[in-house]
């Protein structure tokens, strides 16, 4: 029998598929919990069970992949929910990403059942997940992390612990911080070369060899350059509630966000213009359209 602990994944969705799928790949016995079916979860070795009470009951550490406040809220508190069947013996790894107070108050609650609560924020793509190359932001007690610490691992080589319940967060939010500029970056490098009559294949490849490369750029310049924007590894629609953290972040602490302010625009308008189901990659699009609106009429009619 195996002396590993049994692992339970609320959420098998974007990134919690490519979490489970790392788990079972490592040896662990995942059973797992969602609102639709999960064949790809299935076929890879997870059981799926009928509840999240289920699959607490079945598990030692439950990690928790949710896209939102309120379907957390719905998952933790209602009767056949992770709160109805926590007790001493569990821990709920909470992966998503909600308000800092939000998850206070939920790692309260998780703890005054006897239960222990961590913070895992993941910083990266479904891709970069599955490749073990995404980050875990952690926050929580240190023997807590300890405890979670392997399972982590065989997630991904990249963790730290920053601090205490709540810290992460912060951190993820700073992460997507530079994620949204870094990625308008790429679109207006992609744009401008291809203006200046490079193939946009090879500006993907060139620059990312280069000291002007970005994580965001080696990602997202190829799918600029394919005009590859669905099926979306990363929508605009994902992105929105970031964007709104980061933006009470930013008012809250004072602190001064030039490139952030400018790049905050353009995915907005994405939501707007109704492509919020295309990935990010996809604010090219808007570039370009800019980039033809403020042309000399003279250089619009010679195209």
């Amino acid at each position: 029998m195996s002396d590993l602990p049994r692992i339970g994944v609320v959420g098998i969705g974007l990134i919690g598929l490519p979490v489970a799928s790392n788990l079972l790949s490592a040896g662990y016995s995942v059973v797992g919990y969602r609102r639709s079916p999960a064949p790809e979860f299935q076929a890879e070795g997870g059981q799926l069970l009928e509840s999240a009470a289920a699959v607490t009951r079945a598990s030692d550490i439950i990690l928790v992949c949710l896209p939102g406040e309120e379907a957390q809220r719905q998952v933790m508190e209602r009767d056949d929910g992770i709160l109805s069947a926590l007790g001493p013996d569990k821990c709920v790894v909470e992966l998503g990403t909600y308000s800092r107070a939000f998850k206070l108050d939920l790692a309260k609650r998780i703890e005054e059942r006897g239960a222990t609560a961590l913070e895992a924020e993941i910083s990266g793509s479904p891709v970069m997940v599955r490749q073990k190359t995404a980050a875990f932001y952690v926050g929580g007690a240190p023997d807590v992390y300890a405890r979670c610490e392997p399972v982590l691992q065989a997630i991904t080589q990249h963790r730290f612990l920053l601090g205490e319940y709540g810290s992460a967060v912060t951190m993820k939010l700073i992460a997507n911080y530079l994620l949204t500029i870094h990625t308008l970056a790429a679109a207006e490098a992609v744009n401008l070369g291809s203006m200046a009559g490079f193939d946009p294949k090879l500006i993907a490849s060139v620059i990312s060899q280069g000291a002007g490369n970005s994580a965001m750029f080696s990602i997202r310049a190829p799918m600029m350059a394919e005009r590859r924007f669905s099926p979306a590894a990363g929508p605009f629609l994902t992105l929105e509630k970031y964007l709104k953290l980061n933006e009470e972040l930013v008012e809250s602490i004072g602190a001064a966000a030039p490139l952030f302010s400018a790049a905050l625009p353009y995915f907005k308008r994405a939501i707007r213009d109704g492509i919020g189901t295309e990935d990010i990659a996809a604010v090219i699009k808007l570039v370009e359209a800019d980039s033809a609106a403020q042309q000399p009429t003279e250089i619009r009619k010679q195209k």
